[in-house]
Order: structure tokens, then C-alpha cells, then sequence
């Protein structure tokens, strides 16, 4: 493959912008049709465990308080699956449904999550979390709000069945404009 000249690449660059700036449908506020919010989150929770059925799976209810500038000061709830292996080397599976709810009233954000937890191997009743989140839109400001993200987290349990824990969450967040 032959190398393109500097001239060349040039072009090429400028007709990606234009691309990219007259493919955006018309907007009355002139920019582009949706606001890009850098989300930066930390957060603390107790979480209680209830058993289901299945001995290896528990329904966990989550609630906390969240810290993020984007966000203003939030409250989070969440209801979790968490799924216990067999073997302790193997990670716990937990998949769930949470929302941000900021003081502020503006609205409130919709995440899914998916990830995964695996014992310290120092304490057995601390655990490492991590987990992909979908931001699925909300309420008020937040109703079209899209995205992904990932929350890292530390979950000590405090007796069988309850727990706390803390995490982060670092991504963007794409909110239509109006």
C-alpha cells in the first residue's frame, strides 16, 4: 500500500470534519443535536441480600448516596441478582437495574448493569467489583440520556446477608437536546 503525501492526508482530514459537521441534522441552537456530559461518580451503599429459590442466587436491594459534579449530589437505588458460584475461585455474577436520582430534582438517571465480583484473597468477605453500565435514559432531564460506563467497586459484607460498599464510575453520557 503506497503512503499518502502530507497534502493528501490534509484533505483527507479537512473532508472528515465536513463530514462530520454538516451530517448533524439542523439544530435552532446551532451546535450539535445532542450534550456529551463527562460522568465522573463515586458512591457508597448497604445493600440486603434476600434468598430466592435457587440456593446460589440472591435478590439484592441496594440504596447509598452519590457524589459527581455532572450530577449533583444523587441518590442511588438499585435491585440486583447476584449469583453465587460453586466454587469460590469462580466470580460472582450480578446483573440488575439501578437509579441515580439527583437532589437537585432534575430527573433521574436509568442505568442497567453486568459484571462480575471475586473474593480478596487476603479476606474472603471483601469483594471486587466490576461492571458495565448502560445508561438507558430516566426522567426530566435525564429521559434521553445515553451511554455506557464502568463502576469499579469494593464490597465488604458486614454479616451473611447485608453489605457495603464503595465505587466509581467513569464515562460519557449523550443527552438529546431539545
Amino acid at each position: 500500500m503506497k503512503p499518502l503525501s502530507l497534502t493528501r492526508r490534509c484533505v483527507l482530514a479537512v473532508e472528515c470534519a465536513l463530514l462530520v459537521l454538516f451530517s448533524f441534522p439542523a439544530q435552532a441552537h446551532g451546535g450539535p443535536p445532542a450534550l456529551v456530559t463527562p460522568l465522573r461518580a463515586n458512591g457508597g451503599v448497604s445493600a440486603v441480600l434476600a434468598p430466592t429459590s435457587d440456593p446460589a442466587v440472591f435478590k439484592a436491594t441496594v440504596v447509598g448516596v452519590v457524589q459527581s459534579g455532572a450530577l449533583s449530589p444523587c441518590l442511588d437505588n438499585a435491585e440486583l441478582e447476584a449469583r453465587f458460584p460453586s466454587k469460590p475461585e469462580q466470580p460472582v455474577v450480578i446483573n440488575g437495574t439501578a437509579t441515580l436520582t439527583p437532589l437537585d430534582g432534575a430527573g433521574s438517571l436509568e442505568l442497567i448493569v453486568s459484571g462480575t465480583a471475586l473474593p480478596d484473597p487476603a479476606n474472603p468477605g471483601i469483594y471486587h467489583a466490576q461492571y458495565q453500565v448502560t445508561f438507558a435514559g430516566g426522567t426530566g432531564t435525564y429521559a434521553s440520556a445515553r451511554g455506557q460506563g464502568e463502576i469499579n467497586e469494593v464490597v465488604m459484607f458486614t454479616s451473611p446477608t447485608t453489605a457495603t460498599a464503595t465505587w466509581t464510575m467513569k464515562r460519557l453520557v449523550l443527552t438529546p437536546r431539545p
